[in-house]
């Protein structure tokens, strides 16, 4: 159709920079609006976190209304709960591996061979680290868990706990305390506890119970159960929460949670 048209009505074509102009101009208005919609909710997560409601249920099961949680939010809030489980992980390891030098393994007193005449390297020992059943040059020395150890502030911490708790409020539920239901310990009725509140028992939902202090008959019921963490609030980490599906708080516990991460 264009080649039809007389050469006076031909529209006239742009020129590359003009091109290049308009194409850079509807990149910078399209970056501009992704820009905008990205910092809305930036700014909403900085700001005072918004009352999370999580359900209440009874040692029976029976739902009991509905608890009001709200909890201190990092703005960065992914970055910080990283930095404490990774913490978290280092701090467990015990430092204990260690590594033997050329002078701690057995052996290699004699000279392999002779200095001169084989056309090969010089040798004084066996057990040189460039062998085989050598020492080890730079390997860990067993120093204990002071090589390994990452610290924190303790207010970056408790943002920690405080951020990954609120990002487990939808899988949370608060029961009553369980110390008054365990006057023995059993595992059956802990595990029948646990099924009352939906917790997936047959597909072992990984859960994770949270109790204000430590009650030795539901310690007890509960530590032969694999998919399932008791943890009292002196023990709180956030790579328990994370990990868990399903996060049953004790209401003595939650009282504590917050009047301690309160916003």
């Amino acid at each position: 159709l264009r080649a039809s048209w007389p050469l006076a009505a031909l529209p006239p074509r742009p020129s590359p920079s003009r091109m290049r102009s308009v194409l850079l101009a509807a990149l910078f208005a399209g970056a501009e609006a992704l820009a905008g919609a990205a910092r809305a909710p930036a700014l909403a997560r900085g700001g005072a976190p918004a009352m999370a409601a999580v359900p209440v249920a009874k040692f029976d099961g029976a739902a009991a209304g509905e608890e009001a949680v709200e909890l201190r939010v990092a703005k960065a809030g992914a970055y910080l709960v990283h930095r404490k489980v990774v913490a978290e992980q280092a701090n467990m390891r015990l430092g204990t591996a260690k590594a033997k030098t050329r002078m701690e393994v057995r052996g290699g007193g004699r000279k392999p061979y002779q200095q001169k005449g084989t056309g090969r390297a010089r040798r004084g020992s066996s057990r040189s680290p460039l062998l085989v059943g050598g020492g080890v040059s730079f390997g860990p020395r067993g120093v204990g868990k002071a090589r390994y150890a990452l610290k924190m502030n303790k207010k970056e911490k408790r943002l920690a706990i405080s951020t990954a708790l609120m990002s487990a409020v939808g899988k949370m539920t608060v029961v009553e305390d369980l110390d008054t239901h365990f006057a023995a310990p059993k595992t059956k009725d802990m595990k029948a506890f646990l099924e009352r509140v939906d917790v997936d028992t047959d597909g072992r939902q990984s859960t994770l119970i949270l109790t204000k202090d430590r009650h030795e008959n539901t310690y007890l019921s509960a530590r032969n159960i694999p998919y399932l963490t008791l943890s009292t609030l002196d023990n709180i980490n956030a790579r328990d929460i994370l990990k868990a599906k399903k996060v049953l708080v004790a209401s003595s516990a939650l009282a504590e949670i917050k009047d301690r991460y309160s916003a």
